[in-house]
């Protein structure tokens, strides 16, 4: 068994943000700290007790846990596996944390990098603690081949979260080009096409999410993955949305509401009618989009999700000029934004809407289409971005200032061009 102190011992000291100089000082010098660090030495008890001291680590060294390593890492693998494949998160994170003071994981390094790693990807999960994901950083160099590609996913999907996209597309090639030779499991490769085609579909590369959530589904198909299954069907059915191929879209709405009646994943219907909506008001029948969109309304419970079908139940009734039914869902909208915090991007959409029928005032319609224009440009919401900007160059025009809407024509334009 290969020992797993120096990882345990570099981890320990940087979380404590602990220099190794202050560590080493009395009990070896800063270089040989360094190589125990690095898993290049074997240091004898005696230096490793007087350093697990003064990180005040309880880490056993006189008895070989060897034996244990295999089941602990099959224990730790199948929660994984439960808490992806049924989206049963929170009660295995906590199981998880509990194996960090299982002594066989301080004692193997294997077993220590296995836990690392799971950490990490239960890091990016919903409530789960990103801190994981920065310290198997710390000992990526440790890493097997597989190890570093399960790192990659999670790498990626952290500089996605935090805005880096250039880089978070970089890793997701090079995962792209490397996955297929790894010898990571069939349940596990399913998961992480998964994660990537949701990421290809954010940065608006449309085949190549369809092709890697396709991947994913025939594995989530073939074991009964239920609501995996539903997951799949959505983003399939939004990157065919974005390609205008509508009646393939509509066709894996459809098979994610077939799976959804014969489940209690009720919970879905809300996104599925709204995109279904949204579907039916590009094709002109709006009469169909505003049902889906109300359908969509009801079933929804949380307060950004209705606030969603209420913003499109506003476009619905914009498009077909009925000002009375976008006062009346504008109403909703106000009230709903009452009980919720972070809306500052249904203010935007709000704010026009009400200056167009309820104000009536073009001055306050295009001071708040320019902030508008502006704010979902800041955020990489071009679809918006576009809506908006056209808008607000035809207001410009039609009150002659010609210049300053031919530049919003123009961004206009450049949006177009870079979806082409």
């Amino acid at each position: 068994m290969e020992y797993n102190y120096g990882n345990l011992i570099k981890v320990e000291r940087m979380r404590k943000n602990m220099k190794q100089t202050v560590l080493a000082r009395g009990i070896c010098s800063v270089s040989y700290l360094s190589k125990i660090e690095n898993n290049q030495t074997s240091p004898s008890e005696e230096v490793l007790e007087l350093i697990f001291d003064r990180l005040d680590l309880d880490v056993p060294l006189y008895f070989d846990f060897s034996n244990q390593v295999e089941k602990v890492r099959s224990e730790i693998r199948s929660l994984l596996k439960e808490a992806i494949l049924n989206r049963n998160d929170q009660d295995k994170q906590n199981m998880i944390k509990k194996y960090i003071e299982h002594p066989a994981v301080k004692q193997s390094r294997t077993l220590y990098i296995t836990l690392m790693v799971t950490l990490a990807r239960f890091g990016m999960m919903p409530g789960g603690d990103e801190r994981y994901v920065t310290e198997v950083g710390w000992i990526e160099d440790q890493l097997t081949k597989d190890d570093q590609l399960r790192y990659t996913i999670i790498k990626a999907l952290k500089m996605f979260h935090k805005n880096e996209k250039e880089i978070a597309f970089e890793l997701v090639e090079k995962l792209n080009g490397e996955l297929a030779g790894s010898g990571i499991p069939d349940w596990e490769v399913a998961d992480i096409r998964y994660i990537m085609g949701g990421l290809y579909y954010k940065f608006t590369d449309n085949i190549q999410a369809i092709e890697n959530v396709k991947f994913a589904l025939v594995y989530f198909q073939e074991n009964f993955y239920l609501e995996r299954i539903v997951e799949c069907h959505l983003i399939i059915g939004l990157s065919y949305k974005r390609r205008k191929r509508f009646s393939d879209a509509l066709s894996y709405y459809q098979k994610a509401i077939k799976v959804i009646s014969a489940t209690d994943l009720k919970n879905y219907y809300g996104m599925l009618y709204n995109n279904m909506g949204e579907i039916y008001s590009l094709l002109g029948e709006q009469d169909k989009a505003l049902q889906y969109f109300i359908e969509s309304f009801e079933y929804k419970i949380d307060v950004r999700s209705k606030l969603y079908s209420v913003l499109s139940l506003i476009e619905v009734n914009f498009d077909q000029s009925n000002e009375e039914g976008v006062v009346k869902w504008l109403t909703v909208g106000h009230d709903l934004m009452t009980k919720e915090k972070e809306i500052e991007e249904f203010n935007h959409h709000f704010d026009i809407y009400l200056n167009y029928f309820k104000e009536k005032n073009v001055d306050k319609l295009i001071f708040s289409l320019k902030k508008a224009v502006s704010y979902f440009e800041s955020h990489d919401e071009y679809m918006y971005t576009k809506k908006y900007a056209l808008w607000l160059a035809r207001e410009l025009r039609e009150n002659g200032k010609y210049k300053l809407a031919t530049e919003y024509y123009e961004k206009v334009i450049t949006i177009m061009s870079q979806s082409e």
